[in-house]
Formats: structure tokens, sequence, C-alpha cells
């Protein structure tokens, strides 16, 4: 079987050719036979969320070293911290010491239980470390407690005290202490078995005693080392004390070691080496700053050391809840500048076919199909420097601040201003000549060189769930909860009954999944009704459901029509009805979510008419081939040859005056003007500003502009109260309110820019998240069409899986081959004539030449929807409608 061969019978099956065509050029050996190429897909089909689970373990390190911060700082809670010891304090130890070593055995003895070596809360007691073996000697064994206590033990590698990163292992379990010292000769031959992380990296430097980089140690504090083993005698003999003040202490000295034998630090973790310094350009990197941050970072064992033998910690004394506070900020800081996973979001919708009996019989009915979809998309904006903490719920919040504001109105304005700018240069012959060199094609962004970039989408394949079954939305959720970033830390203690309880604790990155209002609506039902579970997994934690904007952009149309449209004005000039049946526009249904793409093209048109006979009203245009008032256009037919500046500012500065005047009206903290007695020219002023307001909508998405986006979700909210459809206003509410108050920085930024896909990767090529899942929705149902009689589990799976592994083939096969591929749009067809008609008949009509009297019968003062509520009004639904008390 060659490799052409294999990519023949992929190339066939994308185009979902029948078995006898794979059988019969088998026959002539140009491809594999079917039962092969089925074989091959499900071989390939293994693979389809590899790229998701690589982006998923991209965030693992991160979460793996907030799970280390936790357990210093749930350590620090518990430990007893000591303050600086005086001259004097010193010599009464030194005293006490002696006492205490005086009623403690030698090494060859028993160990004798008593009560003069004293216990502090949270120390560890010499029973848990120092053990009696069946010789009466003393055996140093640390127990699971200590373990579990001290959490890692740390030794230093070869006889010069460098740590290489070849010998950076975690010790999870027990250690006996006897293998760390086992004899004087292992004290200071300190192996290469143990290892782990501790809070900073310290270079101790002394006159005798010198760690270079190459033995970084993360320490948290400097101990003597006669302190805790004062001589040979009491070197087996690990005191309360020194377990306390250390975790593990560790002797790192030796006649050939750098750092010499009168110290003893305590580590808690040691760090691979490439993990501290992946480069020579990093080497350098630890700052005098970071070191003075540590615990009490001295310089250990030497004659020069400023701090004396016989100090627990340095002379300067500093509490330690500041250091360590500043320490853990620091590493927070470090860790978060060396992340860079762009991070990923899912998307899903449901997909229902219905399967056709040919012979239908009692045990073989028409079979309905329904399943869920989905798929993973990876960000395109670097959000690896913003900060993960989720905020916690405000005390007060301002409900106005979730409504639009002043500036908000304004920048609408100046978008607007900026779309119909686009729309006179289209149409018009003046601004055509004139300024279409210099008008605005695309509004740009902060992060408009991100979205102009390919989107990288992952399938990943069809679950065989219906998502309106609650319970089966749950199964779909946690089958997807798979790729959600997750790192497990599981603790076990032991009760007085002898029942050893285990706390699993996770560490999870977040994640959003999108989809319609209804499928997100399920989702947070499926979530909800999970809450009792016992981790964070079960709980399903790791999602956050969102709305996307495809499904909203046509509800708002649907909206539109309802206020708009009505099939008893066909004799009423300028309503939608009329329009529709000028252009015989036989495809437009009563309600505009039916026929989406029929209404949305016919809509725009009726909107770029308005917009012309408008500016033909304000700036006293006879036609669209005439020429502006002087008062706008002074220079006349000579305003090409103006400077480039000039005509860009002159066009602003027209467009702007036009959206100003009264024939637009989207100002929502500006009083509402009425309709002045001419109801024609309120409802032809209402849609011209619905329908603004709707081309803002859908160039803000081409765009991949999340800031309009959120702008417009905050219009759309009292559009949504006052016609009624209490889903997506909650939606919108929900929205607004996971932006401004709910979400982390790193949440609200991929909030707002990963709402779009761009197929294409140009300039203004971005759909909302769930068109494109239904566009894949279409793909895989014209798969499943293709099994013909074979639309069995097994087979839609296949193809569903497969579906994500064949596309990446063929598009290397068409680079490598030339192949020019069709571009997966359809072209726009002329629609110049369409418009001219339309602009004549509104024109003539005067639509927005106002005269009292007149009235559309079939509208009776049709109000616009964003000024139905007042905001009072308004503050009162949002309060009405908000979970938490406000």
């Amino acid at each position: 079987m060659s490799l052409l061969q294999k990519i023949v019978a992929i190339i066939l099956y994308s185009g979902h050719c029948s078995k006898m065509v794979f059988n019969r050029l088998h026959r002539l050996g140009l491809t594999v036979s079917h039962s092969t190429v089925i074989r091959l897909l499900d071989q390939v089909g293994n693979l389809f969320d590899r790229d998701v689970k690589q982006w998923r373990d991209s965030f693992l390190p991160e979460l793996e070293l907030k799970k280390t911060l936790s357990e210093i700082r749930q350590h620090s809670k518990t430990s007893i911290h000591r303050e600086t010891f005086s001259s004097s304090e010193s010599s009464d130890t030194d005293q006490r010491n002696s006492e205490n070593s005086s009623n403690c055995s030698d090494e060859d003895s028993e160990m004798i239980e008593d009560d003069s070596c004293p216990e502090a809360d949270g120390f560890v007691s010499d029973e848990e470390v120092i053990g009696i073996d069946d010789n009466g000697q003393q055996e140093n064994v640390l127990s699971h407690e200590t373990v579990n206590i001290t959490q890692y033990i740390t030794n230093f590698d070869s006889a010069n005290s460098e740590i290489g990163y070849d010998s950076a292992i975690r010790c999870t379990e027990a250690v006996p202490f006897e293998q760390l010292f086992s004899n004087s000769e292992q004290e200071d031959d300190l192996s290469s078995e143990a290892v782990d992380i501790a809070e900073h990296v310290v270079n101790f430097d002394s006159a005798n005693s010198e760690i270079g980089y190459d033995s970084a140690i993360r320490c948290t504090e400097a101990v003597p080392f006669e302190q805790l083993f004062s001589n040979s005698e009491q070197e087996d003999d690990l005191s309360s004390e020194a377990v306390d003040i250390a975790e593990h202490v560790v002797n790192v000295g030796s006649e050939n070691s750098e750092c010499g034998n009168d110290s003893a630090i305590r580590c808690t973790e040691a760090v691979p080496f490439e993990q501290l310094f992946s480069n020579s350009e990093q080497e350098d990197d630890l700052s005098s700053e970071a070191v003075n941050i540590a615990e009490h970072v001295v310089n250990v064992g030497s004659e020069n050391s400023e701090c004396g033998n016989d100090s627990i910690r340095c002379t300067e004394s500093v509490p330690f809840e500041q250091l360590f506070t500043e320490a853990v900020a620091l590493m927070d800081m470090n860790v978060s500048s060396n992340n860079k996973s762009l991070g990923f979001r899912l998307c899903g919708d449901n997909l229902d076919k219905t399967i056709q009996r040919r012979h239908a019989r009692l045990d073989r009915v028409n079979k309905e199909l329904h399943c869920f979809n989905s798929y993973a998309v990876r960000n395109r904006v670097d959000i690896s420097q913003l900060s993960d903490e989720v905020p916690h719920y405000p005390l007060h919040i301002d409900v106005y601040s979730i409504l639009p504001s002043p500036l908000d109105d304004n920048t609408l304005s100046s978008n607007i201003a900026t779309l119909v700018s686009r729309v006179l240069c289209k149409h018009m012959k003046f601004f055509n000549v004139s300024f279409d060199d210099v008008v605005q094609w695309h509004i740009h962004h902060k992060y408009y060189k991100e979205m102009s970039q390919k989107s990288q989408v992952v399938p990943l394949g069809i679950i065989l769930k219906n998502e309106n079954k609650i319970d089966e939305m749950t199964e779909i959720l946690t089958d997807l909860h798979q790729y959600v970033p997750c790192v497990t830390q599981e603790e076990s203690a032991s009760l007085s009954t002898g029942q050893v309880v285990t706390k699993k604790t996770e560490y999870m990155h977040r994640i959003l999944i999108g989809g319609d209002q209804l499928t997100v609506a399920r989702m947070r039902s499926a979530i909800n009704i999970k809450n009792n579970s016992w981790t964070a997994t079960g709980r399903l934690e790791g999602f956050i459901p969102v709305a996307e904007d495809w499904h909203t952009k046509a509800i708002y149309l649907d909206l539109i029509w309802r206020y708009f449209y009505a099939t008893s004005s066909s004799n009423q000039t300028g309503t939608l009805y009329h329009l529709k049946n000028l252009l015989n526009r036989t495809s437009i249904p009563k309600k505009a979510k039916k026929q989406y793409d029929a209404c949305h093209d016919f809509f725009v048109l009726v909107v770029e008419a308005y917009i012309l006979v408008a500016a033909m009203t304000e700036l006293k245009m006879d036609n669209l081939d005439g020429i502006p008032d002087k008062t706008f256009a002074p220079q006349g037919n000579d305003t090409w040859m103006m400077p480039d500046e000039d005509r860009k500012q002159l066009l602003h500065s027209i467009c702007n005056k036009l959206v100003n005047s009264p024939c637009f009206h989207l100002r929502y903290n500006k009083p509402f003007p009425g309709s002045n007695g001419d109801e024609v020219y309120t409802y032809s002023r209402d849609l011209l500003s619905l329908g603004c307001l709707y081309l803002e909508y859908v160039d803000s998405i081409k765009e991949g502009d999340g800031d309009r986006v959120l702008r417009c979700w905050r219009y759309l909210l009292p559009i949504f109260v006052a016609s009624g459809r209490k889903t997506y206003a909650i939606e919108s509410l929900e929205l607004l309110y996971q932006h401004d108050y709910l979400l982390s920085e790193r949440e609200k930024v991929e909030l707002l820019w990963s709402r779009f896909i761009n197929t294409h990767g140009k300039m203004g090529k971005n759909i909302p998240n769930d068109l494109h899942c239904e566009h894949l929705n279409r793909i895989c149902k014209d798969a499943i069409q293709a099994l013909k009689s074979n639309k069995g589990e097994r087979a839609i799976l296949r193809v569903s899986k497969a579906l994500g592994v064949i596309v990446p083939i063929l598009s290397n096969y068409d680079d490598d081959h030339n192949v020019k591929v069709e571009p997966g749009r359809h072209n726009i067809a002329e629609y110049g004539k369409d418009l001219r008609a339309v602009v004549g008949k509104l024109n003539d009509y005067g639509i927005f030449t106002p005269t009292k009297g007149r009235k559309h019968m079939s509208f009776q003062v049709p109000k616009n929807p964003l000024f139905s509520k007042t905001r009072d009004e308004m503050k009162d639904w949002i309060i009405n409608h908000t979970k938490v008390k406000l």
C-alpha cells in the first residue's frame, strides 16, 4: 500500500465518493479498497484532539507552580517562627542545649524518652523522627508523618556541593534518614537522589563558602550547623527544635565542599537547573533584591559570616510574614513572565438530523439523530502576562454602569459616521471621486494585527448526546472537561480510628465554552446540578459558559422585523414589506430568523438606501449624482484636488453632521425627540437608527473588535428588555456582569477577543464562533448523508473525528502541489440597480421631510425599543434579575 494510494483514497473519501468508486479504482491499483480506507481513518482519527491536549498541557507548569506556592503558603501559616536571639539569650541557649544533650543517650546507647526535651506546638517530636532498632541502636527513620509535614527532602549532588539538573528529582515518599546520613563518611557526600524547590534562588557567598549559580538553591532560612549537630554524639539525635526550625536539615559541608560544614540549610524544594537558568543570559537574573527578600538569606559557615555560630537568624530582624509575602509575589511575577501560552476556548451546538427509512417497519422507524458537535479554537491574542486571580464579588455595584454611558454614545456615533462615509463613497458619485482614497474602510483597534491572522481550529467530533436533556448535557460537559488544564494535589490524614482520609485539591485554568443562548442556558443548568460533587472537576468548575454573537445578531434582526415588518403595509411607502414587494424578494419571511441570510441582505440594502436619502435631504442633493451644498463642500467638484488630510477632515465633518442630524437618534443618554406629528418620519428615523446599530454590530464582528461588540451588547440590553426577549436580556446582563465584575483580567480579555474566527487570515474576515459551528454542522451532515444506508453510530463518530484530520492532510497536499483552492465564500451580486430603485422611491416620498399628519396605517406610533424603558425602569429590572444583592 503506497503513499500515493492512501492520498488518493483520502481525497476520494473527502469528496464523499461511494463504495463502488473505491472498488473500481482499486481494481486499477490507483487506490486502496474501501475497507482499508476505513481502517486508515480509524487510525488517524485517534489523533483528532492531539493539538487541543497540547494546548491544555502547556498550562500545566503554571498550575504546578501555583500548587507549590499554595503548599508554601499553607506551611507558612502553621509553622512557628523565632525572633532574633540577642547575645545574652545566646549564652542561655548554649546552656540549655548542653543540659539537654547530657540527658540524651550517646550514639551506641538506647533512646530514652525524657520530658527534659521540650516540645512546642507545631514541633515534631523525637519519637516521630528517631526510632529504636532491634539491637537497641538509634534508627534514623523519617516517618510518613514527618514527610507530610516537611513535604520534601533535599540533598546536594557531589562532593563539591553542586546541584546538577540531571539529579533534580522530586521526593514524594518517606526517605530513611540513614539513607541520607548513614555514617560520618556520608555526611559530607550529599547524594544526587533527591531534590525539590523552595522559595527563592540564593547564592551563598562568603570567604570560605561560595555556591555558584550552578548550584542555585531555593532556601527559606539558614540555620547554624553546630546548633543542630553540635558534636558527634548528637549527630543522630535530631531534636524537636531542629525539626521545627527546618523542614529537612541537610548537612552541606565536606572537606572539598565550597560551602563549609558549619552551615545547615533548610530547603523545601530544589528546582532543576534548566528551569532556573535556561540559558546563559538568564544566569545573572538573580538580583540582590531577590536575595534580600528571601526568608533570612545569610552567608553561612565562614569566619566573615554576618551570622554567628550561635544565632538562628540574621542580625537584621525582619518580620517573616512581610518577607514571605514579597517572596511569593516575586515568584508569582516570575511565573507569569515566563508563561507564553495563548490559551484556547471551546464552542458547541446541537446537531439534529432525521434519518428516513425507505421501508418503515415497527422495528425500523425513522430515526431522529440528536447529538452535540463542538470544536476548540486557539486564542490569537497573547494574554499570558495578565493576572488570573478571580476578583471577589463587589459589595456595591453601580447598576447604571451596565447601561450605555455618554462616552459610549460618542464612540458609537463616531463609528457610525465612519460606516456612513463608506456608504456615501460607494454609491454617490461626488463622494466616490473626492474621498474614495481617504475613506476608512477598516476601523482599527489594539489587536487588529492578531485578528487578521488565520485561526487554528480543531474539531472535537460529535458526542451522541442530546443537549435538550439535562442529564445528557451533563455527560457532554463531563466529556469535554477533559480538555480543562488541571493539576491535582492529594493530602492524606489518619484519624484516631485508624481510617485514612484523603483530601483532593485541584488547581484549574478555567476556559470559556460558548454557544447560542439555549445551549449556554443548558450548560449553566448542567453545572448547577453538579454543585454537590466532591471535586472541582465533578462540579465542572473549569467551564465559563458565554453567549456568542451570530445567534444574538439574528435575534436582533428578528426584533426589528417585529417592529417594522407587517404584511398589511404593502401600499405604505417606505415600509419593509412595501420595499420587499418593490424588489420582488419573495424569500423574505415574516420572521427574519427563519431565513436569516436573505433577510440580512435585504435589510442592509434598505438601511443603506435610508442613509443615502437622509444624506440627500441634509446635503440638499437632488439625486445620487449631484453635488452637496456649498456649506458642506465649498470646493465643489474641485474637492478631490485638496490635500489628503484636508479631505479626510472634510469627509469626517460631513458624516458627523449627518449622524447628529434629526434623521438619526442613537444617543441613549439624550432625551427621545418623539414623533412631532409625522409618524412616517418617526418610522423612518427609528428604522434608520436601529439599522445603523445593526451595521455597527456586523462590522465590529468582521473586524474582530471585542470592545465594539461589548458596546453593542450594552445597547442591546434595553432593546431585549423592551421587546420581551427575557432570555437574551438575561444573557446580555450576564455577559456584562462577567466582563465588569466576575472574571479575572485574563478571562476578561479572552471574553472579548476570542469571540471570532478568521478562516482566511485576512483583514475584516472574522466571523462569530457559533457561525463557524454551524458551518461544521453542515459539513458533518453532508458527510453523514454520504454514508447512505450505513448510518450507524460508529460510522458517524468516525466521520466526525476524521474531519479534523483530513482537512490538514488535504491542505498540505494543496500547498505542496500548488493546487488553487476556491475561497469558502459566496460572491455578493451587484445590487446597485436595486438600491437606486429604493432610493428613488423613498426620496420622491420625502420620508425625511417632516410633514404633519402622515402615518402608516399598519403601525400605531411605533416607538424605538431602545428608548421604551427609562433608565430608572432599567435599573429596577437589573436589580430584580440579579442573583446577588445590589
